[in-house]
């Protein structure tokens, strides 16, 4: 939706509502959600300005309408129950991803772990699934996004200046994690992606990704499909939001 007019201590309505809405995301704190801009909801735009190094003068204008407007698009490209996955990457994945809604052998063992949905190895409850069972796609969907929040966000979180990334970035590596591993970062193998995130050589992004396609495999084509898209997410300008 976005702030479209001016606001200020004593204007009333849905976007003081919304307003409100977002200081208290951001942990500022305006008072309860009543859309009745008070002495509180300026005290916390005054903070917010203060932050984003806006004159505090508590009025929410043109440069501090920006600035929310901005954070109100790109809490839109997240998602999950943390509020943290970057969805754009979860739409890349699916993308490449094959989405079966019957349990199936393991490719390479023939056997156990049986997988479903979109690669899921385990029940919500860490329990094994039964060759044959069958789920719905919005349950393949939840398990889908249960499995990135639980086994790989929190190892991507702590790549160095990861919260610094936007969620194009950021969706980027969850695809390339979700295809080659978590653990990824800092590990044998990966030493120039690991180099190119650390200095943060966007400029070599996508020769880097395009690296890691398995060359001369029966797969390669595929990979590096996927790698170029990666490489195209984590170039995208975030004010196409």
């Amino acid at each position: 939706m976005g702030i479209t007019q001016t606001l200020k201590k004593g204007s009333k309505g849905s976007e003081v509502n919304e307003l409100q809405e977002i200081l208290i995301k951001l942990k500022f704190e305006p008072g309860r959600i009543d859309g009745d801009f008070g002495d509180k909801t300026e005290a916390a735009v005054k903070q917010f300005q203060q932050k984003q190094g806006i004159t505090p003068d508590g009025v929410v204008e043109i440069d501090t309408r920006n600035a929310l407007n901005k954070i109100i698009e790109l809490a839109k490209l997240y998602g999950g129950t943390s509020g943290k996955l970057p969805m754009p990457g979860v739409d890349l994945i699916k993308e490449f991803e094959g989405c079966k809604l019957t349990a199936y052998p393991d490719p390479l063992s023939k056997g156990k772990p049986y997988t479903i949905g979109w690669g899921s190895t385990r029940k919500e409850d860490g329990s094994e699934w039964v060759l044959g069972e069958k789920i719905t796609q919005a349950e393949a969907d939840d398990l889908l996004i249960l499995q990135l929040e639980r086994n790989y966000l929190p190892l991507l979180e702590k790549i160095p200046r990861w919260q610094d990334l936007n969620p194009y970035q950021q969706g980027a590596l969850l695809s390339f994690a979700y295809n080659l591993g978590a653990n990824f970062y800092g590990f044998k193998g990966f030493e120039t992606i690991t180099r190119v995130l650390k200095n943060q050589e966007w400029d070599n992004i996508e020769p880097t990704l395009i690296m890691y396609r398995n060359p001369g495999s029966s797969v390669e084509a595929g990979l590096k499909r996927r790698r170029v898209a990666e490489a195209k997410l984590f170039l995208q300008p975030l004010n196409n939001a």
